[in-house]
C-alpha cells in the first residue's frame, strides 16, 4: 500500500524560506517514506508507534503522524538546519 503525504499547517508555515535544494530533498525522502513509512532503514521510531521521523539531505528531519485507516502521512513537523 502507498500512502498518500499531507502537510499539516504547522509543517506549510515551517516551509516558508524553504531552499529549493532542502524542498527537493524532502520531497524524495517523504516519496520514500510513503512507499513505506514503517521501515527501518529510511524511518526512526519515537514512543508513539504511529509518530515516526525520516532524515532528509544532510541536514534536514522530519516528523510524521502514519493514519493507517486513510493511507495516509501527515507530516507534522520539518526541521532544517541550514
Amino acid at each position: 500500500m502507498t500512502y498518500r503525504p499531507h502537510l499539516s499547517e504547522r509543517a506549510l508555515a515551517q516551509l516558508g524560506g524553504f531552499p529549493t535544494d532542502a524542498l527537493t530533498e524532502l520531497t524524495q525522502a517523504m516519496a520514500e517514506v510513503c512507499e513505506d513509512p514503517y521501515d527501518p532503514l529510511t524511518t526512526m521510531a519515537t514512543d508513539d508507534p504511529q509518530v515516526r521521523r525520516a532524515d532528509f539531505g544532510d541536514r534536514g528531519f522530519v516528523t510524521f503522524l502514519i493514519l493507517d485507516d486513510v493511507g495516509v502521512v501527515r507530516i507534522t513537523d520539518i526541521l532544517w538546519v541550514g
